[in-house]
């Protein structure tokens, strides 16, 4: 499935001046619904992603965003549909493994109103991360 994402500086703007915020010590998340004549209501929620030179190098910097479009991935079926998702990365962000950034992005989205009532990857991922915490464990 093809992924749409915003691109325009104006459509960020938007997201930043209008939209919903909700934040943690990993991301900036901005939300709000797609405007009309960009795509319907019901359509597939648009994201963008930023990380600043804040961050650090290159290399930081496109950890941080791998990590966040992995972190949507998991939980883009259980989003509602017809908004508009600007992620902005924060200086943690390329510092924590990828369970941490679903985490952090899940209760985020939570947060903002945008997940469907029953998450289905949250509970696979909360089974996910005991079974392999109990392994991890056993070994030490």
């Amino acid at each position: 499935m093809h992924v749409k994402t915003l691109k325009k500086r104006w459509e960020f703007r938007r997201a930043y001046n209008r939209g919903r915020k909700v934040w943690d010590g990993v991301y900036v998340v901005y939300v709000l619904p797609t405007p009309d004549g960009v795509a319907t209501l019901d359509g597939p929620s648009r994201y963008g992603l930023t990380a600043t030179r804040k961050i650090g190098d290159a290399v930081r910097r496109n950890r941080a965003k791998r990590l966040i479009r992995e972190a949507l991935r998991t939980c883009e079926a259980d989003l509602r549909a017809g908004l508009d998702i600007v992620v902005v990365a924060r200086a943690r962000a390329p510092h924590i493994r990828l369970d941490e950034a679903c985490r952090s992005l899940t209760a985020l989205l939570q947060r903002a109103g945008v997940l469907n009532a029953s998450p289905s990857m949250g509970e696979r991922g909360s089974t996910a991360r005991r079974a392999e915490t109990a392994a991890a464990e056993t070994v030490r």
